[in-house]
């Protein structure tokens, strides 16, 4: 992953930050209760967007399997 996940204390609360290289930042998750939850909040997005591919799905399903799909010769 090219940035880090920031795990912050607000009050009795924690939550996670997405920065990037330049440590701006690019997402907020929502608040947690404790830091454990949080951390494996935090783990759990980092191995999901770790080769993770982007989907267009506004297209319509069948539009996208017809794209696929071989056409006869």
């Amino acid at each position: 992953m090219a940035g880090k996940i920031e795990i912050r204390k607000s009050g009795d609360k924690f939550r996670f930050v997405v920065l990037n290289r330049s440590g701006e930042k690019l997402l907020q998750s929502g608040q947690f209760d404790d830091k454990a939850s949080t951390k494996r909040a935090a783990s759990s997005l980092a191995r999901a967007v770790s080769g993770a591919e982007i989907v267009d799905a506004t297209r319509p399903i069948g539009a996208a399997a017809k794209s696929n799909a071989r056409r006869p010769s």
